[in-house]
């Protein structure tokens, strides 16, 4: 299978996922269903490959799916830091962060997560890891530290 079709896979088990836990939330994917079709805007110089909105209950989420060569390098931390920045700085409702992976890598993308992102943690800004079966939340940092992670 080729690194396209990985990701591409991913990009709809993610969707589907958001879906099936938030079943009024307006997704949007950087997989184009018909010419012209609507694709998620660039962000910070970033096009993210899901962006959802479900307006009733004040969520926002970003997702970017990222196969297993792709999870810790430069570019990808670029990515999360610019997306977690643009949720954070939303003041209505609350930004959810998500990043995919394949399930055999989610130590990695944990990782990655908990250097780049858990300190931008709060009640207003959620971040996930999905590991193409479960979400996985990230804890905030607290000063009775609480558990890192914690399924979803």
């Amino acid at each position: 299978m080729s690194q396209s079709d990985t990701h591409r896979q991913l990009v709809e088990a993610t969707a589907t996922a958001i879906r099936r836990h938030h079943p009024k939330v307006q997704v949007t994917t950087d997989i184009l269903e018909i010419p012209g079709g609507p694709i998620p805007p660039l962000i910070g110089g970033h096009r993210p490959d899901i962006i959802a909105r479900c307006d009733e209950a004040r969520l926002s989420f970003i997702a970017e799916a990222k196969t297993d060569g792709d999870i810790d390098n430069r570019h990808t931390w670029s990515q999360v830091s610019t997306f977690v920045n643009h949720l954070s700085a939303s003041a209505v409702g609350t930004g959810v962060f998500i990043l995919a992976v394949n399930g055999h890598v989610a130590e990695t993308g944990r990782t990655v997560l908990r250097f780049a992102c858990r300190q931008h943690v709060t009640s207003q800004l959620h971040v996930k890891l999905f590991d193409g079966l479960d979400f996985w939340a990230l804890g905030a940092r607290g000063p009775l530290g609480g558990p890192l992670w914690r399924l979803c």
